[in-house]
């Protein structure tokens, strides 16, 4: 069988293996770029969703940050609080204490008219007023 020239020779059964070779090999490139086309796109999302998920969490430190820092201010309040009333009830239990001595310590005094005690008298009596000076305690 002679050939016009100008013709292209039929395709060889290795020309035609070549060519489905080649075929395979551009679609499987095309699937390997779509694939990675997702997979940027998705990287793409996660950064996102992880930013805004880090923004929350920086505002949230802060927010316990700026709570802590009252906290702390109000609890040292508080420690100097306590301070000032062991150092009250302290000197309340001194001045009780001393009063009890002192009235041990003294002679017994005369008995009370027969009239009834009012509740000052009865409560000097027993040694709680100093001076009628009620001891108060204050909470701030």
């Amino acid at each position: 069988m002679e050939f016009a020239t100008g013709d292209p020779p039929p395709p060889s059964a290795s020309d035609h293996r070549r060519l489905r070779r080649m075929i395979s090999n551009r679609e499987s490139a095309r699937r390997s770029r779509i694939r990675k086309q997702r997979h940027l796109e998705d990287l793409r999302s996660r950064v996102g969703r992880l930013r805004l998920e880090n923004h929350a969490i920086s505002d949230r430190i802060s927010t316990i940050s700026c709570s802590s820092v009252v906290l702390a201010h109000q609890n040292e309040l508080l420690r100097s609080e306590i301070t000032a009333l062991n150092r009250r009830l302290s000197d309340i239990r001194r001045i009780l204490f001393l009063r009890q001595l002192h009235r041990l310590s003294s002679p017994l005094p005369p008995p009370p008219p027969a009239t009834s005690p009012s509740p000052d008298s009865a409560a000097e009596a027993g040694g709680l007023v100093a001076g009628k000076e009620p001891i108060m305690a204050s909470f701030s």
